[in-house]
């Protein structure tokens, strides 16, 4: 046991030692903890109910207002516990757009990524076994390929003087400016705000994580959004918070 995290405190039933638990945790137990169910057809070949999240794993969302949505994974923060899914965003005010973080416990692996000799050693997975588990080849390199551009836009709109412009195919740095340049002239001409009555309309926590990655959220514009919509006290509480900070 140390002064900040502690074994015993993953099974107490005080709640703030279980949330303490998590948030100190070191990070090989950290891994662990971003773990998801995985389907039925994979539980039959893999023999396991969950297991740990990687980058090009296939999911469905099972819980929350995203339930039913699709994707892959193209970024997992083991920091914060919290998952990112390929197409599932949120709009900024600048007309770019944030992938939503989202609990692994809300998720449930339906496709696995097969290039880690060591996950597929773990659970006697052969390459013969690869086309009943494995993510479309195709559709996990789109997925990747188009997380890479919308990071490559985001970091060109903030003026990021680290990217390596020779190592960029000419087509495709022209078709990131175009977009850029789009983003940008929508954000001065048409001064396009966020429709906050859809960020709200999640349920708290992904909602609160949905306003956190934003650049310059208008909490004002939430507060309202949510009193027009569920008008949750304990939402509404911390918007106010915010708004009054």
């Amino acid at each position: 046991m140390t002064d900040n995290w502690s074994k015993s405190w993953n099974n107490s039933q005080n709640p703030s030692k279980q949330r303490k638990y998590r948030r100190n945790a070191p990070q090989h137990v950290k891994r662990k903890l971003v773990s998801a169910n995985v389907s039925k057809d994979l539980r039959e070949d893999l023999g396991t109910r969950t297991i740990k999240l990687r980058t090009g794993d296939q999911i469905e969302v099972k819980r929350g207002d995203h339930r039913g949505e699709t994707g892959i994974v193209n970024k997992v923060d083991y920091s914060s516990e919290k998952v990112y899914v390929n197409g599932i965003t949120v709009e900024r005010q600048n007309g770019t757009e944030s992938q939503i973080p989202l609990r692994p416990s809300n998720l449930q692996v339906v496709a696995m990524n097969v290039d880690d000799d060591m996950r597929m050693e773990k659970f006697d997975i052969t390459e013969d076994d690869f086309a009943d588990i494995e993510v479309d080849e195709d559709e996990m390199e789109e997925a990747l390929e188009e997380d890479d551009e919308n990071e490559m836009m985001k970091q060109m709109q903030s003026g990021d003087s680290s990217i390596d412009m020779d190592e960029i195919d000419e087509d495709e740095l022209e078709d990131i400016k175009d977009q850029v340049e789009d983003a940008q002239e929508d954000s001065e001409s048409e001064a396009d705000e966020t429709d906050y009555s859809g960020v709200v309309d999640n349920n708290i926590g992904d909602a609160k994580d949905a306003l956190s990655e934003m650049e310059s959220p208008d909490y004002e514009a939430a507060l309202e959004a949510e009193k027009a919509g569920k008008n949750r006290k304990t939402f509404v509480d911390w918007l106010e918070g915010k708004v009054n900070q």
